[in-house]
This record gives C-alpha cells, structure tokens and sequence, in this order.
C-alpha cells in the first residue's frame, strides 16, 4: 500500500500536463479557426463594402446624367430654363450647369453626390443646321446706327456699331474684323455687359472694354484680346429654297392678293404683292414673290396648330409694316413668326430699304440679310437681323434667349444638337 501511495502522485502530475495541453490544443485551434474565419469574412466585408460604393456611384452617375437629359431636352425643345436646373431623386439631387462656353456653343456640367461618392458629367451642345438666332441684333458689313433706343439683350455686327444719345445695349456689343468699332453706345447693365471692338469711343460699359484703341470711355482699353471674327447669318439659302418649295406644294396664287376679311392661309405662293388689311392666320408657310405690305390694325398670327414652333413668311420684295399691326404666335410660349425677305438693297437706295417697320408690336423676328432693315419710332421687336439696321429713336428689341433655340414647322429643324457627351470627373 506505501508503494501504491508513492506512484499516485507521479500519475496526477501526468494528467495535468496532458490537460494543460488539451487546453493549448483548443487555444491553438480556436485562434486558427478565428484566423480562417478572418480571413474569409473580411473579403466578403470588403466586397460587400465595394459593391455598396459602387452602387451610390451609380446613382450619383444616373443622378448627374438625368439632370444633363433634362436641361438638354429643355434647350432642344425651347422649353424655359434658366443658367441652372436641378434635378431631385429620392433624397438626393444633381444641378445642371449651363454656360455659353463660345459662339453658338454651351456647355452643360452636372455633379451627382450621393453620399459624397461625386461623378460629373458634361455635353458640350452646337448650334444644328436649322435656325439659331442668338443677338437681340446681327448685322453685317453695313453695320448698324441706333437713336435714342433699347436693345435687350447682345449686339454683334459684322460692321460699325454707332448711337445717339440714350442709344443702350443691355447686353454685350460686339464688332467684329479690323475695322471694327463702337461710339456712343451704353453697354451692359449692373456690371455685366462687355463692348469688344478694335476702337471704342465716348461708350460707357458695365462690364468689360476689350479694344486696341479707346477714347471718352468710362474705362480704359483691355489689349488682350484679338479682334473678334466676322460670323455668318443665321438663315442659309438651302433653308430659303425648302421653305419657298414647302409654300408652293399648297397651291399658288397667282398675281396679287389682298387680305381684306379675316382669312386663314398657307401653305401657299404668291406671285404678286400680299397686302394684308385685316386678320389673317398663317396655317403653314407663305411665299410672296413680290412685297408685303399691313394697314388697318391687322393682326397677323399664328394657327393654335403650331402649338410651340415658329410659323414662316418669305418674300422676294420688300416689307412695310405699318398702321400698328401686330403679329402673335400660336398662344404657346415660344412660338414666334418669322419674317424673311431676300431684298438686296442694303445701301444707296434712296430710302428704298428691304425691311420698313413703323409701330409694331408683336411676337416677330425680322430677317434681311441683304438688305437694310428700318426701325422707326415705337417699334418693338424680338430679333432684328439685317445686312445694315438703323433704329429710330424710341425702338426696343427684346431678344428672348429661348429664339436660340426656336424650331420652325418648314424646312430644315433648328435648335442644339450635341458636339459631345463625356463624364468628366
């Protein structure tokens, strides 16, 4: 029994060291299992973390590029729209950005966030083949003389810009070539407004004068810039040749015609002179061959038809509005009528200008690109474009920025198309 009691001991020492290494076996074992398990539930959390950035990428992509879609159809269509336009999804919003980024180009930027995770897109849009008018007035190398008148919005010519004074530029006054230059005008409003020219003189300018030469200004001459490029009119002959071929496939009537009860017309040519002495509602485009011109208060507008597009008048002669008529669109925002001659005459005509308008007032785009065009007191017009423009005292033109992107239901299509279309961050 002693010799029982003395190896008891022995045996108890060994059970305790094969249960101290069972335990560092579990140990051992739980810190590998803990290590697989690590490692095969961190990636997973990384994937889970990746695909969840990604996902708010997306959204904040499709977010930026909604608002792109939206401000672009809102241009193409002459919808209204402002320098920016925003665009809410659920709880999260994008903000388009539009600028005019050169001549007949803007830019459009959009930055999507959600959840601080940004994608910025940017179109770059061009004027199309259609018709873009994008100055209150456009002329070419006969330039253009303003009275005592308002022009809202911006002035480009391709010739000399001179005024009275009173004569106002809302906008920017522009003068295009080496010969260009600008006197007497007051240009731009609350500090926005630029005269650019090679020689400007007695103007004052809200905002920036960029000549080489300057005298009697309210500020010195910027020398930084170049002189700006003569630019092209708004109306090509192949738009001309489609609208006159679009007038004459609804019939022609031949020698004069005289509007004299209210009357609805078009599509239709006229071979002779159209004088328009009551109402008349432009169904489609007209073609006159010969002169146009109103009397006894007539008002001519467009048909309900046109709903948000622009109705077409072309002549071959000359155009005397007179005897306050008055012309309308279709009653839908945006919608205007266009009245273009081919009348070459743009000096020494003794006073025989292709364009002579005198109290009118009215939804109405006058177009001369040959000729002069002659606003006489009280006028109020949209858009002016003319070879040579001279403003009597007391006119107003007031551009409305939409007419850059105006559509005309004959012809060829105006308004944006895209130059390109990028993600930019």
């Amino acid at each position: 029994m002693k010799e029982l009691k003395e190896i008891n001991p022995r045996h108890d020492g060994a059970s305790k060291n094969k249960g101290q290494a069972m335990l560092i076996s579990v140990i051992f074992f739980l810190f590998i299992s803990l290590a697989i398990t690590s490692g095969l539930v961190s990636p997973s959390v990384r994937e889970f973390k990746i695909a969840n950035d990604l996902i708010k990428s997306r959204q904040s992509f499709f977010l930026s590029e909604s608002a792109l879609e939206d401000s672009y159809f809102r241009l193409k269509t002459g919808k209204t729209i402002g320098s920016t336009n925003t665009i809410t999804l659920g709880s999260n919003s994008a903000t388009a950005v539009i600028t005019d980024s050169g001549y007949n180009e803007k830019t459009i930027s959009s930055l999507g966030d959600v959840s601080s995770r940004q994608r910025k897109n940017e179109i770059i849009l061009t004027t199309g083949d259609g018709v873009s008018f994008n100055y209150g007035i456009q002329s070419g190398l006969g330039g253009f003389v303003i009275g005592n008148a308002i022009v809202n919005g911006n002035v480009y010519s391709n010739g000399t810009i001179t005024g009275n004074n009173g004569a106002t530029v809302t906008g920017s006054a522009i003068s295009a070539g080496p010969s260009g230059f600008i006197d007497n005008i007051d240009i731009g409003q609350n500090g926005i407004g630029d005269a650019i020219a090679r020689g400007v003189t007695n103007s004052t300018i809200a905002g920036n004068l960029f000549c080489q030469t300057g005298t009697n200004n309210n500020k010195s001459c910027n020398t930084s810039q170049t002189d700006p490029p003569s630019v092209g009119f708004p109306i090509s002959q192949d738009m001309l040749d489609q609208w006159k071929l679009d007038a004459e496939a609804g019939g022609v009537i031949v020698g004069n015609l005289t509007i004299s009860v209210p009357t609805s017309l078009g599509p239709k040519k006229i071979t002779g002179d159209l004088a328009i002495n009551s109402d008349l509602t432009i169904t489609d485009t007209i073609y006159v061959v010969g002169n146009i011109t109103t009397n006894n208060n007539a008002h001519i507008s467009l048909s309900s038809s046109y709903g948000s597009m622009g109705g077409i008048i072309a002549t071959d002669g000359r155009v005397i509005l007179s005897n306050n008529a008055q012309f309308f669109g279709s009653g839908t925002e945006g919608s205007y009528i266009l009245l273009v001659t081919t009348s070459v005459c743009p000096t020494g005509c003794s006073g025989q200008n292709a364009i002579e308008i005198l109290n009118n007032v009215g939804a109405i785009l006058v177009n001369a690109q040959n000729g002069t065009v002659h606003l006489n007191n009280n006028v109020e017009l949209n858009e002016v474009v003319g070879y040579k423009i001279i403003i009597d005292n007391g006119a107003e033109i007031n551009y409305t920025s939409g007419l850059a992107n105006n559509y005309f239901t004959s012809g060829p299509t105006g308004g944006w198309s895209i130059k390109s279309w990028k993600e930019v961050e």
